[in-house]
């Protein structure tokens, strides 16, 4: 039956078109559903052509990274500027990353210097948002799968004409949810009084580049890597009074009698006793202190007994103390007390003020 095969024939070729349509339709739906990446390329977010900004729109060099040309678009109302982070030549006391985080913020946020926050080693992306009616900012810091880091700032002047600005918005508001997308949350403290501790590290800090670590908080100061310890540390056994009305000189002896005997090879630079307070007649808590020279380290300790609960917040500062014969050289043993002491007194302060 010949006829039969020609109808069979005819349609299949009749039905080709339909298939061939259908599959490039839904290609295309399947296109336009694929998320764009507005972060990866200028032109992406910006829907035309970038090219390098005009003259004068230097891309700034933090410390260890390599600053890329500035892209423009939007007749200049739209900049990207971007950074990678450069080999990192022997290990510091901070990471690139940490630095510039810290150099970011002091850039894009218009707060006091003790508002700035530490880099949190957990991190593995972080993202900033400023915005003001003159300009809005998007920075975000990403590692790649290398391993290696490349940050990346974003500013938007929003047109003055209403249609064009409601457009940039749209766009800008993509780029505002990816930049979202890789904010790092902050750790949960552990305990009570950590996130208060931290919050007072954090001020103390003043703008300076800071730090989370697994081994403790680390800054830098005076030429010295400081890193502080907050996990891992003894109760007192004996009583430390809140109030300063209660404070015995006994109690310093017996306590440093106790120290002694848990740190048997220390050296003591600065025996334990209680820290000045500014405010002793309004009421302060008394806070205490002890520095200490051990395996070519100087530890200085905080102890802050607390009024509600009895508790005792407690963190340790260690500076690497550099070693001539087995014991580290006179200036730099009294460069680090200094730093040690300072430090800790600035930390009791912050405290009195915030949280008593």
């Amino acid at each position: 039956m010949p006829w039969i095969c020609l109808l069979a024939a005819l349609i299949l070729l009749a039905g080709a078109p339909r298939s061939e349509a259908a599959a490039a339709a839904a290609k295309g739906r399947r296109a336009a559903a694929a998320p764009v990446d507005v972060m990866a390329a200028l032109h992406t977010l910006a829907r035309q052509r970038s090219r390098q900004c005009a003259a004068g729109a230097r891309v700034p060099q933090p410390p260890g990274w390599q600053g890329k040309t500035a892209e423009c678009a939007w007749q200049d109302r739209l900049q990207m500027r971007r950074w990678e982070a450069l080999p990192a030549v022997a290990a510091g006391c901070l990471s690139q990353q940490a630095r510039w985080w810290q150099w970011q913020q002091a850039r894009q946020l218009a707060v006091p210097p003790e508002s700035i926050g530490a880099w949190d080693g957990a991190w593995r992306s972080q993202s900033l948002r400023t915005a003001s009616d003159a300009q809005q900012r998007i920075s975000v810091i990403a590692r790649a799968p290398a391993g290696t880091w490349t940050a990346t700032e974003w500013t938007w002047i929003p047109s003055p004409r209403p249609a064009t600005r409601k457009w940039q918005e749209g766009r800008w508001k993509l780029l505002a949810q990816a930049a979202s997308a890789l904010r790092g949350a902050a750790p949960a403290p552990d305990g009570p009084h950590m996130g208060a501790l931290r919050e007072t590290w954090e001020k103390n800090l003043a703008g300076r580049a800071g730090e989370v670590l697994a081994d403790g908080w680390r800054w830098e100061d005076n030429g010295l890597c400081l890193r502080m310890e907050t996990a891992g540390l003894s109760q007192a056994q004996l009583h430390l009074p809140y109030s300063r009305d209660e404070v015995r000189h006994e109690q310093h002896a017996a306590m440093q009698l106790q120290l002694a005997r848990r740190f048997p090879k220390a050296t003591w630079l600065m025996p334990f006793r209680a820290l000045p307070v500014k405010d002793a007649d309004q009421g302060a808590g008394a806070k205490y202190a002890a520095v200490w020279l051990e395996d070519k380290r100087v530890k200085g300790q905080l102890w802050i007994p607390t009024k509600t609960d009895g508790a005792i917040v407690r963190a340790r500062i260690i500076v690497e103390a550099p070693a001539t014969a087995g014991k580290p050289p006179p200036p730099a043993l009294v460069k680090s007390i200094g730093t040690i002491e300072r430090e800790l007194a600035a930390l009791a302060s912050i405290w009195e003020s915030d949280h008593e």
